[in-house]
C-alpha cells in the first residue's frame, strides 16, 4: 500500500501540487487524470521522491523519507513520462535499469533470473523484438503517460498488461490523458485540477457530468461521446 498526506509541491516558487491526499491498496490499479498543468507528473515525482515535497509519503505503512533510496527503489518504482538515452545503450540494457535496486549489472552479466524478468516483461509489452522495458520488480509502480505514442492496438494491450499486474497484487497509479482508456481499465479514478485533488472514485461518480465539464471542457452527448462544452 502507498499513501499520501497532505502532499504539496513548489517549482520555481510556484505551487504545483496544493495539500493532496490519497491512499492506494495492494492490488489497485488507479488512474491519474486531469487537464494539462494539473500537477499530475509533480504528484508522481513527489510520490517517487525525485522533487521536494511537503506532507508524508508512506510505502507499506513506513515513512518514504526514511528509506534509503535503494530500500525505496526496491518498493517502488516510477517510470517518467521522458525517458531520454545520453548515450548508445542495447535495448536490453535500457530495461535492465528497472532493475537496478536488486541487480545493478548491465544485462549480460546478470543472473538467469533477472534475465529472464527482463524478457518476460518484454513479452508482457508485446516487444519481445526488441528484448524490452516492465522489469521492476517493485510492488509500486508509478507509470507517468505509458500510452504516450502507442497506436490504439499497444494502447489497449499495455492496458491489459497493467490488468494483469494489478490482478497479481501490485499497486499501480497510472497518468493518462484518454478518459475513456482510464475509465475502461481503471476501476478508481483521481482527478486533479490546479494542483488539487477534485474527485476520488469510480469512473461514473470521478468522471460526472459537473467535473468532466468544470475540470476538461468537455460534456458527453447523447449518443455518449465526448466533445466540447458549450459555455
Amino acid at each position: 500500500m502507498i499513501s499520501a498526506e497532505h502532499l504539496s509541491v513548489a517549482l520555481n516558487r510556484q505551487d504545483v501540487v496544493r495539500d493532496v491526499s490519497f491512499w492506494l491498496n495492494d492490488g489497485e490499479m488507479v488512474a491519474l487524470v486531469g487537464p494539462n498543468g494539473a500537477g499530475k507528473s509533480s504528484v508522481l515525482k513527489a510520490l517517487a521522491g525525485v522533487v521536494p515535497s511537503a506532507g508524508e509519503v508512506r510505502i507499506g505503512g513506513a515513512p518514504a523519507y526514511r528509506m534509503p533510496v535503494r530500500e525505496r527503489a526496491k518498493r517502488m518504482a516510477w517510470l517518467p513520462q521522458t525517458r531520454p538515452v545520453a548515450w548508445n545503450l542495447m535495448v536490453e540494457d535500457v530495461i535492465a535499469l528497472g532493475r537496478f535496486a536488486e541487480a545493478s549489472a548491465p544485462f549480460e552479466r546478470m543472473g538467469a533470473t533477472d534475465q529472464q524478468a527482463v524478457c518476460e516483461a518484454l513479452d508482457k509489452a508485446d516487444a519481445a523484438h526488441l528484448l524490452g522495458r516492465l522489469a521492476s520488480p517493485a510492488p509500486v509502480l508509478l507509470l507517468d503517460e505509458p500510452c504516450a505514442a502507442l497506436d490504439i492496438a499497444h494502447q489497449l494491450s499495455l492496458m491489459a498488461a497493467l490488468q494483469a499486474e494489478a490482478a497479481g497484487g501490485r499497486t499501480l497509479l497510472v497518468v493518462l490523458h484518454d478518459l475513456e482508456l482510464a475509465a475502461r481499465f481503471c476501476p478508481r479514478i483521481l482527478v486533479l485540477q490546479s494542483g488539487a485533488l477534485v474527485a476520488d472514485g469510480a469512473p461514473a461518480m470521478a468522471l460526472a457530468a459537473e467535473t468532466l465539464e468544470q475540470v476538461f471542457g468537455v460534456q458527453r452527448s447523447p449518443d455518449g461521446r465526448l466533445e466540447r462544452a458549450v459555455r
